[in-house]
């Protein structure tokens, strides 16, 4: 069991994170600008990196941009600081991205949080070449969910206008929360903020001058962090770092036995070069065989014995399961590669008390981190 969990961790070195260290300095002469397509009027952003990689200046007052890390980070903590100049003379959306991919600004696939901070509350209609009526941005923090490739319209008010033919129902922008304290807030021209985000493939928590903004929980995607603006031109962002941070987080629904669902949890935080005891449960009463899935994405998946599997196993691992449960150690490699990588497990036992004799656990999403 243990060389099993181990290799489950060891495969996600081929797709996971570039790697990292505690509070690792951000170069952002590695990181690439995107905007979605103009609108009259609206020019492409504008990035400048300076010399040393560690402030990036967006100067353009234009369509919705973008500018992105390198690799895919499933899970971190980034943290830096950020300010608009007064110079500017506006007040739209400054923010930032998290779960941002190559070429989402024109993928009808996309799927993308997105973090941004209006100035001011303003209505406005951008026209061609959106066909969706205006709407109206209001000033203050939020987050939202970005899916397929919304209008600027959509983009500026968090909504889904679904207007042919420019927009269908699969391009929206759904806004999940506000923030604690900024919600209704204007950002201040010339003031430095810091921010913290601290994200797993199921949260995300957000923090804006050690003040904790959102903390909200889900299924969200796997891709980039990026900085954002959109209308807002003259902003710089600066001395950003980045760091993998281990987590534990049961998810989705499990199966009941005989007793109940079983559980499946650890006993600490997945830390690299640490060994931490995997806890299944025993629903059945009695001993019975187990089995163990590992995968690398977070799915549902009907199994056609009641309960649904929670991932697509790339590794199974069968196990005995007492009738006091299970504590199996495993070690997590000393790998920087694997900060901030992801898998997913699940546990599954016989059980003759269950409707189709399987027992299963919830899901169990691990993070390994320092």
């Amino acid at each position: 069991m243990l060389r099993t969990l181990r290799n489950g961790f060891l495969a996600l070195t081929a797709i996971s994170a570039a790697p990292l260290a505690a509070q690792t300095p951000i170069d952002l002469r590695s990181w690439t600008a995107e905007s979605y397509a103009a609108v009259s009027g609206f020019p492409s952003g504008a990035w400048t990196v300076n010399a040393t990689g560690t402030e990036v200046v967006q100067g353009a007052n234009g369509q919705p941009t973008f500018f992105y890390a390198p690799s895919d980070l499933p899970s971190g903590v980034i943290e830096g600081e950020f300010r608009v100049s007064s110079g500017s003379g506006d007040d739209d959306y400054v923010g930032f991205a998290i779960g941002f991919r190559p070429g989402f600004s024109t993928n009808p696939a996309a799927d993308y949080l997105l973090l941004d901070w209006k100035g001011g509350t303003q209505g406005f209609d951008f026209g061609a070449p959106s066909c969706t009526p205006g709407s109206t941005a209001y000033r203050g923090l939020a987050l939202s969910r970005v899916r397929g490739i919304p209008t600027a319209d959509e983009l500026w008010g968090h909504v889904d206008l679904n207007t042919v033919p420019c927009s269908t129902p699969a391009d929206a922008v759904t806004e999940l929360a506000r923030g604690l304290t900024l919600g209704a807030t204007s950002w201040a021209a010339n003031r430095a903020y810091r921010v913290r985000i601290d994200f797993t493939p199921s949260r995300v928590r957000i923090w804006i001058d050690d003040v904790l903004q959102f903390d909200v929980a889900g299924a969200f995607s796997i891709g980039r962090v990026g900085f954002y603006n959109f209308s807002q031109g003259e902003v710089t962002y600066r001395a950003f770092t980045q760091r993998c941070e281990a987590s534990s987080t049961v998810y989705g629904s499990g199966y009941a036995g005989t007793l109940g669902i079983p559980t499946l949890t650890t006993s600490a935080r997945p830390i690299l070069g640490t060994s931490v005891d995997l806890l299944v449960s025993n629903a059945a009463g009695v001993p019975v065989p187990g089995l163990l899935l590992i995968g690398v994405e977070r799915l549902v998946i009907p199994s056609g014995f009641g309960g649904d599997l929670q991932t697509l196993p790339w590794i199974t691992s069968s196990f005995a399961l007492p009738v006091s449960g299970a504590a199996v150690p495993f070690y997590v490699p000393l790998d920087p590669l694997l900060c901030g990588a992801v898998l997913y497990l699940q546990a599954l036992h016989l059980d003759g008390g269950a409707t189709y004799g399987i027992a299963f656990t919830p899901g169990l999403e691990l993070a390994g981190g320092l």
